[in-house]
């Protein structure tokens, strides 16, 4: 009996050694996915823009939690989208086609809560630990400096940002340098909802309204390289 009480201290305490703060920072690449989009005008066939790719956007990672046991850990996390300029070649159709290009800056910056499963319950120098998990959150998307342009005329439209709800599913594998102090790698599909544009657009300084504004989903697999420190 005695035996088995120390044993089962031995466990509690060894789970308190490994249970503690940390904070996270790291670097991200979010790559959004292909998608078509479309302008419509009253009194007018609609405008298909086909296979638009948002194309990429750097990130900045940054998160502070608590591993909760030696296989579980949660955190607040800010996973901040910066912008970058991105051209795609796409096909506008109105009964007929032409191709053109799109010019646009796309990304979001997202506030999650996160948990992630653990595998390996014993941490320390020199280990590997794989993970998995997901999170919720919100997210402020942004499509900025948009510009329209085919062979015979150019148009632009105004930078437009909304808040939508956040999801993300993923994994990676950390790698423990010492006792306190892993590095990682990690991919993760996240969903970030959409934005939406303003109803019009400007063509050589003229307003040209839309029906209703063009909406971009921003779904993306995003990947990442961070340090953690666990106090």
């Amino acid at each position: 009996m005695k035996a088995f009480a120390l044993m089962c201290g031995l466990l509690i305490l060894s789970g308190q050694l490994i249970a503690g703060p940390f904070i996270r920072l790291g670097y991200g690449y979010s790559d959004f996915r292909s998608q078509d989009m479309s302008i419509k005008h009253d009194g007018y066939p609609e405008i298909t823009l086909s296979n638009y790719d948002p194309g990429s956007a750097d990130q900045v990672l940054f998160s502070a939690g608590y591993f909760v046991s030696p296989h579980f850990r949660v955190e607040l996390a800010l996973d901040m989208g910066l912008a970058g300029e991105n051209t795609d070649r796409v096909t506008y159709s109105r009964g007929t086609s032409v191709t053109g290009e799109v010019t646009a800056e796309a990304y979001s910056r997202l506030f999650m809560v996160n948990g992630y499963f653990h595998f390996n319950g014993e941490r320390g120098a020199g280990r590997f630990d794989p993970y998995m998990g997901g999170g919720i959150g919100l997210a402020v998307n942004r499509f900025e400096s948009v510009s329209s342009r085919i062979p015979t005329t150019s148009a632009t439209i105004n930078d437009s940002d909304d808040t939508d709800w956040a999801f993300k599913l993923g994994g990676g594998l950390m790698y423990w340098v010492t006792d306190n102090l892993s590095a990682d790698l990690s991919i993760a599909y996240t969903d970030a909802g959409s934005v939406t544009t303003e109803d019009r657009a400007f063509l050589k300084g003229v307003s040209v309204p839309f029906a209703e504004g063009m909406d971009l989903d921003l779904e993306s697999f995003n990947y990442g390289l961070a340090l953690l420190y666990q106090f």
